[in-house]
């Protein structure tokens, strides 16, 4: 009688496996991070220091411009440590607002889309690397798939909320692609236009108007997050 052959999976052969895959994964991700940091990252700086200088330097640049301001929103969403208004901010200044905010908004969709396939193919241990784990739990209830939707678009719409976080951890949940990019998409679009028109203002040097509408954006920020702060707690209370 011949000997049964052992079926089973080899699970150490494929733990170790797995985490050089996620380890050439996220060396690789880092390269890609590194290379656009020496590329955009002067630029960046310029924008927060002066809008004015980056906006006769992107004008001289001709439509290369264009491209280098889709990069930079890219590059902002997956280093998610660089705030997003002082470049939407930035891009209203250099463009006007309608064109600034198709510009921040097409970089926006390329960089989640590309944070979004990288934690979708390596998992939780590439996330890990990028989010901090207190930050990845403050997010779990994407995993519940009832109002899922909702809830993204909740996050991405109200001010002070975990949105540098989302792009990454969304990979690793059911969420799927392109209803995630729908969703944020739109629930960006009122903070994007109000920061934009806000910089197209400073750009024509209409400072009062420019003081109106980022007074008016923080004051419906402030109104909206006190709400939705007020829904938390009372969602924590009944659970």
């Amino acid at each position: 009688m011949d000997k049964k052959t052992n079926n089973k999976p080899n699970i150490k052969f494929d733990k170790k496996k797995k985490k050089k895959i996620v380890i050439t994964g996220a060396v690789v991700f880092l390269i890609i991070m590194l290379v656009l940091g020496f590329t955009l990252g002067g630029k960046i700086v310029s924008m927060v220091r002066d809008p004015k200088v980056f906006r006769n330097w992107v004008q001289g640049t001709g439509i290369w411009g264009k491209f280098l301001m889709i990069g930079i929103s890219a590059f902002q969403i997956i280093v998610a440590v660089i705030p997003g208004e002082p470049i939407e901010i930035a891009s209203g200044y250099a463009f006007g607002w309608i064109e600034g905010a198709i510009l921040c908004l097409i970089g926006t969709l390329i960089g989640q889309t590309i944070v979004f396939l990288f934690a979708k193919k390596y998992g939780m241990d590439f996330v890990e690397v990028f989010v901090k784990k207190e930050k990845i739990e403050k997010v779990s209830f994407l995993n519940d798939s009832e109002k899922i939707y909702i809830s993204i678009f909740l996050i991405f719409l109200i001010p002070g909320t975990p949105k540098d976080v989302l792009s990454y951890v969304a990979g690793i949940t059911p969420v799927k692609l392109l209803p995630f990019l729908l969703v944020s998409c739109l629930a960006r679009i009122p903070s994007v236009v109000s920061s934009t028109i806000g910089g197209s203002f400073l750009g024509t040097k209409n400072y009062k108007m420019a003081f109106i509408v980022f007074g008016v954006t923080i004051v419906i920020s402030g109104i909206v997050f006190f709400i939705y702060k007020q829904y938390q707690n009372k969602k924590e209370i009944k659970n």
